[in-house]
């Protein structure tokens, strides 16, 4: 039976209008697995001991001695860390000296299936091409918005008069209505990778889509919106097209109001290839509930392999005219979507082509994102069950508990007590350090070892309210969590609260977004990277959603969901 209290509590705390305030404890504001490493961070004090005390019984269960005070750099603040991963489960709150200090902790195993749940459902709200009816989108629904059946390419004077492509479906990408190859990408991977390592109980998850009642399950039936978007954008010579977009991005408007003139812009290299991943690895996946669609998604895989082979500098280059987002950087070389993408069709095909291929480019020891997912075929290469040669699996492996290792060494040794490092306060921060949880438990479904799995939660704390801030950076999930994102349906759409489960970019120094008329109070902390930050919808910098930041929020809440509850994993 479940405890009902704790559920009771959770309900009240993901509405916006619920929000509490701050008692000054850092922990994880929607709580913890019964077997969870629990680390509560405190401002530094004279006091040495932390009490957890029952709140059904008013008796102190625990008492949890606090470090001696360090600094955490990436914010400035002195703090101490009290251990109270010995509570079970039930309801509780941290005092010092007999005054309380923390939120209510809740202990309980099913604790982020509802947040997993609502990051896989917010893909739904970012659908192109389609009305969002009362039925499946609530309070939230919306009139329909960019049909792309005619989309032309930029600029116009490199084709004939008459060519157009039909293009619909698709996310939109981020807080615009732009849809990009290369971030659905790793987006997909990362969602149906999530389905892979947890596949008996993901099939089970209802996610009141329009697809629901279909045989094939939800998670799938909405990365399939996606895939069949992504589709659309090879040419005929097995090219992908970079993005679609407009010119320009449009006003703080619905999608229906944007009535634009779209385009899809140059093939590349890193599109062409990162699709050429998504639909090998989407190809066996998809088999036991649509064959045909299999087999289109590996011929399409494989054509594009070959004109990337063929093609293998082809990087994107912004057209004159056209402003939208690049998803382009200047290091960019292909190889670490050649790698990848060879790894996906070696699996799914046992072809030698792609195994020759993989053998060409070395591994490196990155996290993975968009602008390099090399580490994406680490993953695959490090899991024996893949059919690599021992060589290459060892190799893999190395690399993968190497960063790993840097990782679960910088939690545990940290003043927060989190597996971040100096050079993760980037543009999307937030998704830095869920892709981090995702190396780590990587490594735990390795290894075996907990380690690992402290480290992954650490990751998911920060991002729940373990963090110099205090908030929960997912909307509607926290006692304090983020309002006003930059996002174009939240800030047209005239409803208070945000669709629940959207990650905000999180904190960095860049203040790209400030500037006159935009976001001009300056909320970058200069030398406090973990503090420079605005809830506000002006600043894309930091507090803009996006598919490549949600996808990991998903896949982190929701395999520790699974391992909380006696999953195993991969």
């Amino acid at each position: 039976m479940k405890l009902l209290i704790p559920l009771i509590i959770m309900a009240a705390t993901i509405a916006n209008s619920q929000i509490t305030k701050s008692f000054g404890a850092r922990i994880n504001q929607l709580g913890y697995g019964e077997q969870a490493k629990k680390v509560l961070v405190y401002k530094a004090t004279d006091a040495q001991t932390v009490e957890f005390r029952d709140l059904s019984t008013g008796k102190t269960v625990l008492a949890s001695p606090l470090s001696a005070s360090a600094v955490w750099e990436h914010s400035g603040e002195a703090v101490r860390k009290a251990d109270f991963s010995g509570l079970k489960k039930g309801l509780y709150a941290a005092y010092i000296n007999g005054a309380r200090i923390s939120d209510n902790i809740v202990v309980q195993n099913d604790v982020y299936e509802d947040l997993y749940k609502a990051a896989l459902k917010w893909f739904y709200f970012q659908r192109a091409s389609t009305a969002l009816s009362p039925e499946f989108a609530g309070k939230w629904a919306r009139a329909a918005g960019h049909p792309d059946t005619s989309i032309y390419y930029f600029p116009e004077s490199e084709k004939p008069a008459n060519w157009k492509i039909s293009s619909p479906k698709g996310w939109y990408d981020a807080g615009d209505y732009g849809k990009y190859i290369v971030n659905s990408g790793i987006s997909v991977f990362t969602i149906l990778q999530l389905y892979e390592h947890f596949e008996k109980e993901v099939k089970k998850i209802s996610l009141n889509i329009p697809e629901s009642k279909s045989k094939t399950p939800d998670i799938l039936e909405e990365v399939r919106w996606n895939l069949d978007w992504m589709l659309t954008m090879q040419d005929s010579d097995g090219g992908v097209y970079h993005k679609l977009t407009t010119a320009r991005f449009c006003g703080h408007i619905m999608p229906d109001a944007d009535t634009a003139k779209r385009y899809v812009v140059m093939k590349t290299t890193p599109a062409t290839l990162d699709f050429a991943a998504v639909m090998a690895q989407a190809a066996r996946i998809y088999k036991p509930f649509d064959a045909k669609f299999s087999q289109k998604a590996l011929a399409a895989a494989e054509k594009a392999f070959e004109w990337g082979s063929k093609n293998p500098s082809v990087m994107f280059k912004q057209p004159d005219g056209v402003v939208t987002g690049q998803y382009h950087h200047g290091a960019e070389t292909g190889k670490d979507e050649y790698l990848w993408a060879a790894t996906e069709l070696y699996i799914s095909t046992k072809k030698d082509i792609y195994k020759q291929a993989i053998e060409s480019i070395p591994f490196n020891h990155n996290g993975p994102w968009w602008g390099d997912v090399n580490f994406l075929a680490v993953y695959r290469l490090a899991d024996s069950k893949n059919g690599f040669d021992k060589k290459l699996n060892k190799a893999a492996q190395d690399t993968l508990l190497s960063l790993a290792n840097k990782l679960r060494d910088i939690a545990e040794s940290s003043a927060y007590a989190l597996p971040i490092v100096k050079e993760n306060f980037v543009w999307g921060s937030n998704s830095v350090v869920a892709n981090n949880g995702i190396v780590l438990l990587h490594a735990y479904y390795l290894t075996k070892d907990k380690r690992y799995l402290d480290g992954a939660q650490r990751a998911l704390d920060y991002l729940l309210g373990a963090n110099p801030l205090d908030i929960s950076y997912v909307t509607g999930y926290g006692n304090r969590s983020m309002v006003d994102p930059h996002h174009r349906p939240s800030e047209a759409d005239g409803i208070v609260d945000p669709v629940p489960g959207m990650l905000a970019g999180g904190p960095h120094e860049g203040g790209q977004d400030i500037k006159p008329g935009n976001c001009e109070t300056n909320y970058v902390k200069k030398g406090k990277p973990a503090l420079s930050y605005i809830d506000h919808n002006c600043s894309y910098a930091s507090n803009e959603v996006a598919i490549n930041w949600n996808a990991p929020l998903a896949y982190l809440a929701g395999a520790l969901h699974f391992l909380n509850n006696g999953e195993k994993g991969p």
